[in-house]
């Protein structure tokens, strides 16, 4: 029962980090915390987001639109490769697979739940 239990905590541990990612404004505020704005070009993103109101997510490929970009500003993807790295910890393909089903929900549900709640 251990076992089980350690593997459903990935799941919900993915879906907090992409929720909190994707959907808050946790990455811009840390950057600025840890005096990195420079380096994630936070300044240029607060002047576009004034007028268009893009989340970082979507200004980093409107600026420039490179693979690794639109990667990173992919929930779907990131919670796949988070998945991956998560697999590393019990080497079962099974584990990966109920994980990756398991934090996509959680995630889409987190953020059904705040859509709600907004409305």
């Amino acid at each position: 029962i251990i076992k089980v239990m350690e593997a459903l905590v990935y799941p919900f541990l993915v879906s907090i980090i992409l929720f909190y990612v994707y959907e808050t404004d946790f990455f811009v505020q840390y950057v600025k915390l840890f005096g990195l704005s420079r380096v994630f070009g936070i300044k240029e993103y607060e002047k576009h987001s004034e007028s268009m109101g893009d989340t970082y997510w979507e200004w980093l490929v409107f600026e420039k639109k490179t693979f690794l970009r639109k990667l990173a500003s992919c929930p779907f993807c990131s919670g796949f490769w988070l998945n991956v790295a998560t697999y590393y910890l019990h080497e079962n393909i099974g584990v990966l697979i109920v994980s990756m089903w398991i934090s996509l929900f959680l995630y889409l549900t987190l953020k059904l739940i705040m859509k709600k709640c907004y409305e």
